[in-house]
């Protein structure tokens, strides 16, 4: 065989070759990791876990709990002997349900025996002068504030509501979270 033959022959395998070569790029590229894209915040209301690290607006909703909530509601809402288990008491609201619930309501208790009179209503609002007084009398108690003239908790009330419903679907554990961009 000449040297003019073997290379006439290996022209084939060289054509082959060069023609398989942009399917091995490829299958080398899709094996590289590529970097991933971020994730864009959550809306209102909702929140973000990765890896145990939360959003900035769930973020926010662990401080507000903890600033105006947890003395009735316990640590990371567990309850107390006070106030329920925010974690069972959220699973079942809405963002709205929610957010009307702590900025407007005051849920009154009253004596057993004042409760059962047909003249209860006075006694309530009584009571409800005194809490717009910001006192407590013996007559009755407040449960709890409405929170809707507290400019520190209004406005971060969808956040609260990220926090605890993170907590309620066992997506965020007990303690301080730490945030998605923050160094580990």
């Amino acid at each position: 065989m000449t040297a003019q033959t073997a290379q006439a022959g290996a022209w084939p395998a060289l054509r082959r070759s060069a023609a398989a070569l942009p399917a091995l790029a490829l299958l080398a590229l899709a094996a590289l990791p590529l970097p991933s894209p971020a994730q864009a915040p959550p809306r209102p209301g909702e929140y973000l876990v990765v890896d145990g690290r939360v959003d900035g607006g769930t973020f926010n909703g662990w401080r507000m709990f903890h600033t105006a909530c947890f003395a009735c509601h316990g640590v990371d809402a567990t309850g107390t002997d006070r106030a329920p288990d925010l974690r069972e008491r959220v699973r079942a609201m809405t963002p709205r349900a929610f957010a009307a619930k702590v900025l407007t309501s005051y849920r009154i208790t009253l004596p057993a025996g004042d409760a059962r009179s047909d003249d209860s209503g006075p006694l309530r609002e009584a009571l409800l002068e005194e809490v717009m007084r910001q006192q407590r009398g013996g007559r009755g108690q407040v449960v709890m504030p409405a929170w809707e003239e507290n400019p520190q908790v209004s406005p971060h009330v969808l956040d609260l509501y990220a926090y605890l419903s993170a907590r309620a679907d066992g997506r965020l554990g007990p303690g301080r979270p730490r945030l998605i961009d923050a160094p580990r």
